[in-house]
């Protein structure tokens, strides 16, 4: 399934609603789904909130191939930010004193079983693999 987004925060129910209506129909249990949901939740809240360039949309594509489910969030934009680089969250300090960012990013990380970055010709495209239960 492929369907395109404002880079809009209010697109985030039409987000969910393709990401349930795709989760459904191939049978994906409850725990992936809500995973899935959450990881494409922080990546396209961060294109929409810090892209670098236009109004342009972001394309989803979802598919499930055998035991696994790939998600693909892809959007025009003139300036590269690799999410699959180490974040700078501070874990070792207290919370108030923490500085904000980061947090999503890693949270997201740890409920996916791969993540992918490209950056090709003005295209950043974020790869989010999860492996189904068997």
């Amino acid at each position: 399934m492929r369907q395109q987004f404002p880079k809009d925060m209010r697109s985030l129910e039409d987000v969910f609603d393709f990401l349930t209506r795709f989760t459904e129909a191939e049978g994906v249990d409850s725990e992936a789904a809500f995973a899935i949901a959450l990881a494409v939740e922080e990546f396209f809240t961060n294109m929409v909130k810090y892209s670098r360039g236009g109004n342009g949309g972001v394309a989803i594509d979802a598919m499930r191939e055998g035991g696994r489910v790939t998600v693909r969030l892809e959007e025009h934009t003139p300036a590269p930010f690799d999410v699959t680089r180490p974040t700078k969250t501070q874990f070792d300090i207290p919370v108030p004193d923490r500085r904000p960012g980061g947090l999503g990013i890693h949270l997201a990380k740890g409920l996916l079983d791969d993540l992918r970055y490209e950056y090709t010709d003005g295209t950043s495209c974020i790869t989010l693999i999860k492996q189904l239960e068997k």
